[in-house]
């Protein structure tokens, strides 16, 4: 598999010298994720709309903050949507109280579905480094689900795969052809997946592997920020390396981002759905 095939999916590439850092060890394509002001002094420095206008390989899924005023920050994003290279949002359940069939959240999936803009979540456990509400009922992949029915043209993208409610997770996207998850962020030090890559990958395994065709609801993404002990790489390529066959590699890597996000089709110039 050629490292110029694959599109992460899920990076904090928030400035200059965490880009640096990302294509001295790899190529490809990348989804920027910005944070919050919830995370200000914990987390990198945020120049993630610089970074990307910087380099043509980066796009950006701006960050929707569900303590604020929502609708203010959509109608900021929408005169640059294509100046930004805007392809999706992203929303920090978890960190942040709240469900994602909040009645508050529906202008955040119209706005989507207007601009065939994709929704990435935060499911699941969280960093260890960054501050949190821990709302973990309120992540659950169920409320998702829930969205997903309502809005079928839209994409959901369940980070993390809800972990550690992996099998429930990929059961509930394997429902919903507008599902789509990952398991980037799991080799976090400190984390049981970061202590021990093989249990992770018998984890997944046993999650991914209970319908055939899972791997087309997959995407390739690390969480990458080393400033916040998120530098995995290589151990990703090592994972899918196990949990899929080589015919599955170029979806995995490559065709599921383009599905799953369709407006990068309008950037990278391919449409292979």
């Amino acid at each position: 598999m050629l490292s110029s095939c694959k599109i992460d999916c899920h990076t904090h590439i928030v400035n200059h010298a965490i880009k640096t850092a990302y294509f001295d060890r790899t190529d490809g394509y990348a989804l920027v994720m910005p944070f919050i002001e919830k995370f200000a002094g914990n987390a990198p420095p945020d120049h993630s709309i610089d970074t990307v206008k910087s380099d043509k390989r980066l796009f950006l899924c701006p960050a929707i903050d569900i303590s604020g005023d929502i609708p203010a920050q959509l109608t900021a994003v929408e005169p640059h949507l294509d100046d930004y290279r805007v392809v999706g949002l992203k929303i920090y359940l978890t960190y942040q109280a709240g469900r994602a069939d909040d009645e508050r959240l529906l202008p955040v999936y119209d706005f989507a579905e207007k601009y065939r803009l994709s929704v990435t979540y935060h499911t699941g456990s969280c960093s260890l480094v960054l501050p949190t509400d821990n709302d973990m009922e309120g992540s659950n992949a169920r409320y998702v689900q829930n969205v997903a029915r309502r809005y079928p043209t839209v994409n959901f993208i369940v980070a993390h795969m809800d972990d550690p409610r992996y099998e429930d997770c990929i059961r509930i996207v394997h429902e919903e052809p507008n599902m789509f998850t990952d398991f980037s962020g799991a080799y976090e030090p400190g984390t049981p997946e970061g202590t021990n890559i093989q249990w992770a990958i018998d984890t997944f395994v046993r999650a991914i592997h209970q319908f055939p065709d899972t791997y087309k609801s997959i995407l390739y993404g690390t969480d990458f920020c080393p400033p916040i002990s998120l530098s995995a790489i290589a151990e990703y390529d090592t994972t899918i390396a196990s949990l899929f066959t080589p015919s599955q590699f170029e979806d995995v890597y490559y065709k599921n981002a383009l599905r799953a996000f369709p407006r990068l089709c309008e950037y990278i110039k391919e449409d292979v759905l």
